[in-house]
């Protein structure tokens, strides 16, 4: 699950920012095997991202009932630490696809509602 994508027409594992720079254009080519393709995120990544967002606001809710004195401080820090951490792992719920698969299945889908 955690682990970053790779070319689905050659197997070239992508760094970190590059799968960065995947997810921002609609259209990608593989700088090893010049074949195109599509980053996708898995249907399962919005999971992925609230997990650290529901932590963030269960440790907010127990700082806020266990602080004497309520600040502002401590809970700004929580808060960004758990969007830091959501940010971060939006590029291990992301797959390449080929980009042929995905015309070829809409042409089938168009055939058939015919």
């Amino acid at each position: 699950m955690f682990k970053l994508p790779t070319c689905p027409h050659c197997g070239t594992i992508y760094r970190y920012k590059d799968v960065r720079a995947a997810i921002k254009q609609k259209e990608n080519t593989c700088y090893h095997c010049q074949k195109r393709f599509r980053a996708k995120r898995f249907p399962y990544a919005l999971v992925g991202i609230l997990i650290p967002v529901i932590l963030c606001i269960l440790l907010n809710m127990y700082l806020m009932t266990r602080m004497r004195y309520l600040e502002l401080i401590p809970l700004f820090a929580v808060t960004l630490f758990f969007l830091a951490v959501a940010y971060v792992i939006i590029p291990f719920f992301t797959k390449f696809k080929k980009l042929d698969e995905d015309t070829e299945n809409k042409n089938k889908r168009k055939g058939k509602n015919k």
